[in-house]
């Protein structure tokens, strides 16, 4: 059980808002609560995805960029590859 106070004006728009969807304010707020820890969850994976991919993959190709600086591309070349690719056969 969890028990809060919220300003007035807030109070009012969870009123306001809990009968336009017919629904109780507890049920509305219990609903925003689960959307909000999900989008929560969904931005953790996120980024331990990304922090993953960064120790596996970016460092490697960090250090063979800085072993054979050679390989970058400009940014008008990675451009182009990723505007053939957009453009290239299935892609619409």
């Amino acid at each position: 059980m969890l028990a809060i106070s919220l300003p007035a004006d807030i109070d009012t728009r969870l009123d306001d808002l809990a009968r336009a969807r017919g629904m109780s304010k507890a049920a509305l707020v219990e609903e925003a609560i689960v959307a909000h820890i999900e989008d929560l969850e969904d931005a953790a994976q996120e980024k331990a995805s990304l922090e993953t991919w960064l120790r596996a993959d970016g460092v490697a190709a960090y250090d063979r960029m800085q072993n054979d600086p050679g390989r970058a591309l400009s940014i008008d070349q990675v451009r182009a590859r990723l505007r053939a690719k957009r453009e290239g056969p299935g892609i619409r």
